[in-house]
């Protein structure tokens, strides 16, 4: 019996579509680099006497590098590989019928189709694990952070001279 293999791209639409990707992540990489980097980096430098809603900057900083981060990857793995996981359980067939790939692939059929389909989950379980680790540790590090903020919370204009007590303050 010859082993059956899924349709493929047409040497055309693999441009197109590899034309589309390239764009999208060039326009996606210059707005990390020009727009949010520097935000970033300009309030790293003061987050721990930054608010927001209530909380210290160096906390959500904190709580978003170590606990965000895993979630915001799990989330992103689970958007772009549901949809075929869920057809190739539906069908035991992997890659799903209807489905074009990149390269010559054996379409695959039973138990080895489903295992193929399980092992975004299994990223996304460790993701979420690994997040879930992190919450005693960025709860540590942001208590530590807290305690060694040295915050001016009276800043003084920068041409502000310095003036002794007052007669009121020395009584």
């Amino acid at each position: 019996m010859e082993p059956e293999f899924a349709p493929q791209y047409s040497p055309r639409e693999r441009w197109h579509r590899l034309l589309l990707h390239v764009a999208l992540g060039t326009l996606l990489a210059a707005a990390v680099y020009w727009w949010a980097l520097p935000r970033f980096r300009s309030f790293s430098a003061d987050a721990p006497c930054e608010l927001i809603f209530g909380v210290p900057g160096s906390t959500v900083l904190i709580y978003g590098a170590i606990v965000g981060a895993p979630l915001a990857a799990a989330v992103l793995i689970v958007l772009l590989t549901a949809r075929q996981s869920l057809e190739t359980i539906a069908t035991r067939r992997y890659p799903p019928p209807g489905r074009k790939v990149y390269r010559r692939v054996k379409i695959k059929k039973g138990w080895q189709a489903i295992v193929f389909a399980l092992i975004p989950a299994m990223f996304v379980a460790y993701l979420c694990v690994l997040s879930s680790q992190g919450m005693s540790m960025a709860a540590r590090m942001a208590r530590e952070t807290r305690q060694s903020a040295q915050c001016d919370r009276n800043p003084s204009p920068p041409n502000a001279v310095e003036r002794g007590p007052t007669k009121r303050e020395r009584r």
